[in-house]
């Protein structure tokens, strides 16, 4: 019992007397293809669609398939003309894709955000989300970000205290949803 306690307070002593490394770092690491991939902002005025036309297909879609718009999004459009703009526009891979907003009636505070390509000349939704107070813009290497404020059960309805973030990457044709990060700690 004596040895094990005098093995255990050299070690400790030696961790302490030990200096510290800090990081070491093994080997620099080459960014996979979905990493690298080119991206670039474009101007509105250099894409295919105006928001009438956006509008219209997302009107259009039918309630079932890949991406459906929800309600509350579907009776903003259907009542509310001023309730969607063009949020900026990127290219990706040489696809070019435009985001249209869909703000609350009577407010600024964008709840629902829409991504669209181009298929056959045509538009074509790619990818939908929804939140509170909502931003969907260009990230880095391929990615769009989502970011929505979020309430905690004792905020006032003016005042959300937290946020949540997901990061959507464009892989094989298509957006792909990422981890959820939250200032809540949920994931």
């Amino acid at each position: 019992m004596l040895a094990a306690a005098v093995l255990l307070m050299l070690l400790a002593l030696w961790l302490l007397l030990t200096p510290d490394r800090g990081l070491q770092i093994e080997a620099a690491v080459e960014p996979d293809a979905a990493a690298a991939t080119p991206q670039r902002t474009i101007p509105p005025d250099d894409m295919p669609f105006d928001v009438d036309d956006i509008r219209s297909h997302l009107l259009d879609l039918p309630s079932t398939g890949s991406h459906t718009v929800d309600a509350q999004t579907t009776e903003a459009l259907l009542y509310c003309a001023e309730c969607i703009s063009l949020g900026t526009a990127l290219e990706i891979e040489g696809t070019p894709f435009q985001i249209a907003l869909v703000t609350e009636p009577g407010t600024d505070s964008v709840f629902s955000a829409a991504v669209i390509g181009v298929q056959d000349g045509e538009p074509s939704l790619q990818l939908i989300v929804s939140g509170h107070d909502l931003t969907l813009t260009p990230g880095r290497g391929g990615t769009l970000v989502a970011q929505e404020s979020r309430y905690a059960p004792a905020d006032e309805i003016c005042c959300p205290s937290g946020w949540s973030v997901q990061v959507y990457r464009f892989h094989d044709g298509r957006f792909e949803a990422g981890q959820r990060v939250s200032s809540a700690g949920e994931v």
